[in-house]
C-alpha cells in the first residue's frame, strides 16, 4: 500500500511542476566559416555564437510563441516555436539552404513556412472601390487558408490557429491604408465612413493566442489610431502614440492583449525617438503593463538613451581652443578627464575658479586632464578671459546647444563630469572643485 502512495506522491508532484515557458534552441553547423547565427523575431536580433565545434544553443523567455528567421551569413530559413519547446537546427554551412535541417515537434510547420509564401497583392489595387478590395482580400486569405488547411500540421500545437491568424491580419492591414492607397492610385479621395469603420471594427477583435504574431498586433495598434473618434486626425507621431495608448488602455478588456499592445506601441517610440518628453506616454505604460519581461525590456530601451549612466561611452564633442584649433574628446584617451561646464557670466562658475587650480596642482603629473568646456554666447567674453589668464587646465569653446550639452541634459552651470581613461562616464554630475569630497574620489581612481 506503501509502495503505491509514493507513486500516487510522485505522480502529484510531476503534475504540480509548472511547465517551462522557455523555448530552448540548440544549432549544429559543419564547416562554419563564421561563428554566428542570428535569430531575428518581432524585430529583435538574437545571436547564436558557435563554438570550434559549430555548436550553439539560445534560450526565449516569456513568450508563447514565436515566428522566427533564422540567418547564417545573408541565407535565411523560417521557423516556428512554441513555450516549452526544444528544437535543434543544423546545416552544412557550406549550403545552408539545401542542407538546412529542423528536428523538433513543430517540424511540419518549419517545413510549410519554408515552402508557401502569402501571395501579395499588387499596389494598383487600391484602385479599386473599397468593397472590391475587400473581397479581393478575402479571396486572397481565404485561398491560402485553404493551402494551410491542406498540409497535415498534426503535432503541431497552436500553429494552425496562429498562421490562419497571421493569414488574416497579413491581408487586414492593407485595408488601414487604403485611404491613402487609394488617393494616390485611382487619384480620388476615398471619404471613410460607418461603412469602412465598421469593416475595420470586425478585424480588431481582441485574441491573447494572437498577440505573439506581428501582423496581428500591426493591425490592433493602427485600428486603435483609426477607431479613435478623437485622435484619428492628429498626424504628429507622439500626440498620435500617446492617443493610441489611451484608447488602448481605454477600451481593452483582455489584460495581456491590453498590456502587449501598449507595449509594442510605446516600446518602438521609445527605441526611435528616445527619452525626451515622454512623461504621458510613460505614465500610460507604467500604469497598464504588469508583465515583468516586458517592463523590463521597455526600461532597456529607456536605459539606451541615458547617455549620461556610468559606463556609457561618453558623446564626443568638437571645440576650439584660443587659436582657433579644434579639438576632439577622444584626444585625451588614455587619461582621466575632469569636465568643468562653464560660462564667464555665471559667478558661481567663476567661484570654483581658484579650487580647480589647486586641484589641478594637487593632481599636477598625475594621470589626469582638466578640461573647462564654456557655452558663452558670445565666443569673445570667453576669449577675453582666456588671455586675462588666472584658468586652470585645457580652456576650450564649445558654444551652445551642442549635441555634447544636450545629451548630458546640461540645463544648469557649473556642472562637472569624470570621465576614465577609456572616455567613459565614472560620474556625470561629479562634485565640485571646491568640495573636500572631490580630491578624495581622485585619488582613488585606480593607476592614477
Amino acid at each position: 500500500m506503501n509502495r503505491y502512495l509514493l507513486i500516487l506522491a510522485v505522480c502529484l508532484m510531476a503534475a504540480c511542476k509548472p511547465a517551462t515557458k522557455e523555448i530552448q534552441i540548440e544549432v549544429e553547423a559543419k564547416n562554419p566559416a563564421e561563428k554566428m547565427v542570428m535569430l531575428v523575431y518581432h524585430k529583435t536580433l538574437a545571436p547564436i555564437e558557435l563554438d570550434d565545434n559549430g555548436y550553439g544553443k539560445l534560450t526565449i523567455e516569456g513568450m508563447d510563441a514565436v515566428y522566427a528567421k533564422v540567418f547564417y551569413g545573408m541565407a535565411s530559413k523560417n521557423i516556428y516555436l512554441e513555450k516549452g519547446d526544444k528544437a535543434k537546427i543544423s546545416f552544412d554551412a557550406a549550403d545552408f539552404a539545401g542542407t538546412f535541417s529542423f528536428d523538433g515537434s513543430k517540424a511540419p510547420a518549419v517545413e510549410y513556412l519554408n515552402t508557401v509564401t502569402l501571395t501579395e497583392f499588387q499596389q494598383e489595387k487600391f484602385a479599386l472601390p473599397f468593397d472590391e478590395f475587400h473581397a479581393m482580400l478575402n479571396d486572397m486569405a481565404n485561398n491560402a487558408v485553404k493551402i494551410l488547411d491542406a498540409h497535415d500540421l498534426r503535432g503541431t500545437g497552436n500553429f494552425k490557429k496562429m498562421e490562419k491568424g497571421r493569414i488574416k491580419y497579413s491581408y487586414a492591414c492593407p485595408l488601414l491604408v487604403y485611404p491613402v492607397g487609394h488617393e494616390l492610385m485611382a487619384q480620388e479621395r476615398f471619404e471613410t465612413g460607418d461603412a469602412y469603420y465598421d469593416v475595420i471594427r470586425g478585424y480588431a477583435v481582441e485574441d491573447k493566442d494572437l498577440v505573439d504574431i506581428d501582423q496581428y498586433r500591426e493591425f490592433m495598434a493602427e485600428a486603435a489610431h483609426v477607431l479613435d473618434i478623437n485622435g484619428r486626425d492628429i498626424k504628429k507621431m507622439y500626440p498620435k502614440t500617446v492617443a493610441s495608448l489611451r484608447y488602448i488602455a481605454d477600451n481593452s478588456k483582455d489584460q495581456k492583449v491590453k498590456e502587449n499592445l501598449i507595449h509594442h506601441i510605446a516600446a518602438p517610440y521609445v527605441e526611435i525617438y528616445g527619452t525626451d518628453d515622454i512623461q504621458e506616454l510613460s505614465n500610460i505604460y507604467m500604469t497598464y503593463v504588469k508583465d515583468t519581461m516586458l517592463i523590463a525590456d521597455f526600461r532597456q530601451k529607456c536605459d539606451n538613451w541615458d547617455f549620461t549612466k556610468p559606463g556609457k561611452q561618453a558623446p564626443q564633442f568638437t571645440a576650439v581652443d584660443i587659436n582657433g584649433k579644434r579639438h576632439r574628446l577622444h584626444e585625451y584617451r588614455g587619461k582621466y578627464v575632469y569636465i568643468d561646464i562653464w560660462a564667464t557670466w555665471c559667478a558661481p562658475c567663476r567661484a570654483e575658479i581658484p579650487y580647480m587650480k589647486e586641484l589641478e596642482e594637487k593632481f599636477k603629473d598625475r594621470n589626469i586632464v582638466f578640461l573647462g568646456l564654456s557655452i558663452d554666447q558670445d565666443k569673445s567674453k570667453w576669449e577675453e578671459k582666456v588671455k586675462e589668464g588666472g584658468l586652470s587646465g585645457i580652456q576650450l569653446y564649445l558654444g551652445q546647444e551642442s549635441d555634447f550639452q544636450k545629451k548630458f541634459k546640461i540645463n544648469g552651470i557649473p556642472r562637472f563630469i569624470l570621465l576614465d581613461m577609456e572616455g567613459k562616464i565614472i560620474n556625470s554630475d561629479m562634485t565640485r572643485p571646491s568640495s573636500p569630497e572631490t580630491a578624495d574620489k581622485l585619488e582613488k581612481l585606480e593607476n592614477i
